[in-house]
């Protein structure tokens, strides 16, 4: 099914009218077909600005690259989702800065099964990567990724020092590396999980390119907004 709507890339997510449709859906598909989840979370987030969004990501065992993600809100603490697919998943409940455990859960054909997560936010140093030729196109909203050819992204400081999988190809899922946290850049974003508080340094180095470095600041009780590592050629 196709649907139109007059949002852009943002305001879709919050759109009445999608969401109005998007329900008329789900409410006319047949429950006898799937069961169901109550998802019970708590989310002690403690940092300073907005509080960023859950998700629930369900992976049917043993079906690569089956996975469904759906968002979550503070409503949706205890509620009941669906309906699903029946059989055996592992379910994760999380954001970038906090993820629950994997946890296995069996959805049964009109049964609800229920989950329970508490989540702890961290700290997290994340961005994304593109030439200074293409930065008018990232202020008006039209961004595209150039095919950098990444040699080494590391950080550095408060007694650590970790250098970025780099990872490429379209066979790659990255809930493989998003789930477990693993440090990881693909298709010109990165991200750094479970930081410290204190002073970094990242260095970026691609080829062709002159190395990006940045100093990074890491403060209890604030999130560090994303970055926009703005690469210059030689």
């Amino acid at each position: 099914m196709n649907y139109a709507f007059s949002e852009d890339h943002e305001s879709i997510l919050y759109s009445k009218a999608v969401l109005e449709q998007f329900n008329t859906i789900i409410n006319n598909i047949d429950a006898k077909t799937g069961g169901y989840l109550k998802i019970h979370f708590s989310y002690d987030h403690t940092f300073k600005g907005e509080r960023p969004d859950l998700g629930l990501i369900l992976q049917p065992i043993g079906k690569k690259g089956a996975e469904m993600a759906i968002r979550l809100s503070a409503n949706d603490n205890g509620r009941r989702l669906g309906p699903f697919p029946a059989g055996d998943y592992l379910a994760t409940v999380g954001a970038l800065t906090a993820i629950g455990n994997r946890l296995p859960v069996t959805i049964e054909d009109k049964a609800t099964s229920a989950l329970k997560y508490v989540l702890t936010p961290d700290h997290v140093i994340y961005g994304t990567l593109i030439s200074a030729l293409q930065s008018k196109d990232w202020s008006a909203g039209m961004p595209y990724h150039e095919n950098f050819t990444i040699q080494s992204i590391t950080l550095s400081g408060s007694g650590i020092h970790r250098k970025l999988d780099l990872l490429d190809g379209e066979d790659v899922n990255i809930l493989d590396y998003l789930i477990p946290r693993t440090d990881s850049y693909y298709k010109g974003n990165f991200v750094f999980y479970g930081l410290p508080v204190g002073e970094f340094e990242l260095i970026i180095r691609a080829q062709g390119y002159k190395p990006f470095v940045k100093k990074c600041f890491i403060k209890t009780g604030k999130q560090s907004d994303p970055i926009i590592a703005e690469l210059t050629p030689e």
